[in-house]
């Protein structure tokens, strides 16, 4: 289970939540944790479409009012999740900033944006070279040329069938993707005949075709934490069920040997039940 933690509310409140219930079926995940500012009011038509999780107050941060910073709240509940069996990574800097400009940015901000994250990490509980998600599933060539081992564990920014290491426009990284493989839960509530009473048994389904390295769920510290939580329930109990197991998605590469991953070429498309694009796993090209 792959979680992204991109608000305020979601971090002080969903990310204990889930721990909570991770802890009460005794599953592990993955959970990326935000390092810069809560810039939830640069893109008022997405907080306002998810106002209930994030609440009406993130409409005016960054705006009429100062965006709160992450850093030190984040770095206590990272603490408390890596203590309680979870594995612990960044997502991106400034969460919101990175969905709505990275694939469009010029060369000088990317850089800035990867030496404040540089600065960020390696102080505790984050280390060095962290695991490195990107909300919404989005990248950049500079990125991508970015992420060798002194930087990145590993990185989660695109959706695909399984681990493998990216080239987008010449640039190649040295450390594996592990994609989404999974519909998420708004994605999946936009189909028809789904609906909140039944969509756990759609997303069920979706995880029982088979995938080289099995499956990876991308979940929201505000939607699954907070106003799904009972969603989530559900799925952990038909998951906890099945034959195999859950785990973080660090654990997928101690089951791999990671020389002999192939390497796929990045491209932009849309999965459905989500209305932007986003990138994803493409053809295999000579390592």
């Amino acid at each position: 289970m792959r979680i992204e933690v991109t608000s305020s509310r979601g971090l002080r409140e969903g990310v204990p939540n889930l721990m909570r219930l991770f802890n009460e079926y005794q599953v592990p995940a993955s959970f990326f944790f935000p390092l810069g500012k809560d810039l939830a009011g640069h893109d008022p038509m997405r907080t306002w479409a998810h106002r209930r999780q994030t609440g009406m107050r993130a409409l005016a941060y960054g705006l009429f009012m100062p965006a709160p910073a992450f850093d030190d709240e984040s770095r206590r509940i990272a603490e408390l999740a890596r203590s309680n069996g979870h594995e612990i990574g960044v997502i991106g800097y400034s969460p919101l900033a990175w969905a709505r400009h990275l694939a469009h940015a010029d060369s000088d901000w990317v850089a800035a944006q990867l030496e404040l994250l540089k600065l960020a990490c390696g102080q505790p509980p984050f280390d060095a070279s962290p695991a490195l998600a990107v909300m919404d599933w989005q990248t950049h060539p500079d990125l991508i040329g970015a992420c060798e081992a002194s930087r990145f564990r590993y990185t989660s920014m695109s959706r695909g069938r399984m681990p493998y290491l990216p080239v987008l426009q010449g640039q190649r990284a040295t450390v594996p993707e592990i994609p989404t493989t999974l519909p998420t839960l708004p994605e999946m509530l936009r189909h028809a005949g789904v609906h909140a009473g039944n969509v756990h048994e759609y997303l069920y389904a979706e995880s029982r075709h088979l995938q080289p390295a099995g499956h990876v769920y991308s979940l929201s510290a505000d939607l699954e934490g907070i106003g799904a939580l009972d969603v989530m329930e559900k799925l952990l109990i038909m998951w906890k069920g099945q034959d195999g197991s859950i785990r973080r998605l660090g654990d997928v590469l101690r089951d791999i040997d990671e020389s002999t991953l192939p390497r796929h070429r990045m491209g932009w498309g849309q999965v459905a039940g989500n209305r932007r694009h986003v990138v994803m796993q493409s053809l295999e090209v000579p390592a």
